[in-house]
């Protein structure tokens, strides 16, 4: 009798987690880098401050005005991004004014290839993974560049973004 055909299944390599803080005032910022450290370890890169008022001009009310990316040496499980996004609410939750959070937390992971967020909102393009957390591709890897997906939020698509990103892939693959 012939073998049964098995498909050969394997575990994505690990990634690097990253998470994007948006915010007003430097003070809560550091507060939040903090105990960003302390939960998932030292971080080993923080890009520059990135304005974004420009780029959100309907949300002057609402949305931050600096963003700046770090990341973490301890490279994550994918399958992490989910605990790690629940840590980052409760976190922000932690830490907030008149009920809104002073520093806005918005974690995800870069990989050889892509660069991938996660979400509170459905949408036609994210990927439910569970306990209400989804996930969206931003990016993907090609001509020696991270390049954004039509659907890509404005600010993801900026040159600043785009070159941190770029940092990460690099220190990325370099540490495999």
């Amino acid at each position: 009798m012939a073998e049964k055909w098995k498909p050969i299944l394997s575990e994505p390599r690990a990634a690097r987690l990253y998470v994007a803080c948006y915010f007003d005032d430097p003070e809560p910022y550091l507060t939040i880098k903090k105990s960003l450290e302390s939960a998932f370890g030292k971080s080993d890169y923080e890009s520059q401050s990135i304005d974004t008022e420009l780029l959100m001009p309907l949300y002057t009310n609402t949305a931050r005005r600096i963003l700046r990316l770090l990341s973490f040496r301890r490279q994550i499980g994918r399958e992490e991004i989910v605990d790690v996004r629940k840590r980052t609410l409760a976190m922000e939750t932690g830490l907030q004014q008149m009920a809104r959070p002073l520093v806005e937390l918005d974690p995800g992971y870069v990989t050889e290839f892509t660069v991938v967020r996660t979400s509170l909102k459905d949408d036609f393009h994210h990927i439910y993974f569970y306990s209400g957390i989804f996930g969206e591709s931003l990016c993907y890897f090609e001509n020696g560049s991270f390049r954004p997906f039509l659907q890509t939020p404005e600010l993801y698509r900026t040159d600043a973004v785009l070159a941190a990103f770029n940092d990460l892939r690099l220190i990325h693959v370099t540490e495999q």
